[in-house]
């Protein structure tokens, strides 16, 4: 009988596989990973998140998420971005396990002409790609707690590879422009597809004392950031990140060329947890006696985060 790989293992696989699929398409993360090993610390990916306007794609990430024992916790709501979002966390106290920040375009918070033209590139896309055998390992693992290696290299990869990609048709252009004159954040979703839009390296971890230490490390080193940190001193979650290139993205033109649109899609993020509070403001403790860090994320500072990578408008082909 097949050994069979636990959450924590598929996890860990799909972690190494999703931030080296990031790292090869985002030179910041390589360049800023290079700065924390010249600085003595590590890159700990504290979360990745993404974007979707698709609910079957939303449903099937989380679904696939609980293999790797990731749960869905807190909901979050972002009106001026015309997004809905939720955390997906490995139940527990433990702040430093990888997280998923999820986002799904708020499709009734559009015109109906421009949420038609969304639903539409859904269909195209989800029309490509066949997840079958997907859902068939995920009900594997589901009925065993795990994977054996070998399906949990299938696994990986097609979470990775498929289910975190534009499969089908470019954009039309058409809807990138109608989406982004309402959403920036909706444009540079559908652009780059339900991919990780952002990783987010831990600055303690990094070797850094605290954000602004490592802030200034990344400004004097050329690094493009947000104009402001996010969270005050002192308080239990703060964050910056790099802004987004600009990077060129396939389209189809009207007359059914595919033409090149200039999109704002990936970024990166550093983020300092520190100790969780009650409501009432008192400080919070694990059931080991040490601080309880917290672990979820603040919507104020999220919605100045989605600023790094917004599309807002679409450059006509030249």
């Amino acid at each position: 009988m097949a050994i069979l790989l636990p959450p924590s293992v598929l996890r860990q696989q799909f972690v190494s596989a999703a931030t080296a699929k990031f790292a090869a398409n985002v030179p910041d993360f390589v360049a800023l990973r290079k700065l924390v090993e010249a600085e003595g610390g590590f890159v700990r990916n504290d979360h990745g998140a993404i974007r979707t306007a698709d609910a079957a794609v939303r449903a099937l990430f989380v679904r696939a998420a609980r293999v790797l024992g990731l749960h869905r916790e807190l909901d979050y709501r972002f009106p001026a971005k015309k997004l809905v979002s939720f955390d997906l966390q490995v139940a527990g106290q433990d702040h430093r396990l990888f997280k998923v920040f999820v986002s799904e375009v708020d499709l009734d918070a559009f015109p109906a002409d421009v949420a038609a033209l969304i639903r539409e590139d859904c269909a195209e896309q989800a029309a490509a790609v066949d997840h079958g055998a997907f859902i068939a390992l995920i009900a594997k693992a589901e009925a065993a707690g795990g994977l054996s290696a070998v399906d949990a290299e299938m696994f990986v990869a097609h979470f990775v590879h498929k289910l975190m990609h534009r499969n089908g048709p470019a954009l039309r252009r058409s809807t990138l422009q109608a989406v982004a004159a309402v959403s920036g954040e909706a444009a540079s979703a559908l652009a780059l597809g339900p991919d990780f839009n952002h990783v987010t390296i831990d600055v303690r971890a990094a070797g850094f004392e605290g954000i602004e230490a490592m802030t200034a490390k990344m400004v004097a080193a050329g690094f493009r950031l947000l104009p402001a940190i996010q969270g005050a001193p002192g308080t239990k979650l703060r964050q910056t990140a790099t802004m987004a290139a600009t990077m060129p993205t396939p389209v189809r033109e009207a007359d059914g060329r595919t033409g090149v649109a200039e999109s704002e899609k990936q970024f990166v993020e550093i983020i300092e947890r520190t100790q969780a509070t009650a409501a009432d403001g008192t400080r919070l403790w694990c059931d080991d006696g040490a601080p309880l860090v917290f672990k979820h994320f603040l919507a104020a500072n999220a919605e100045k985060i989605f600023d790094a990578a917004s599309t807002r408008t679409a450059v006509p082909a030249c």
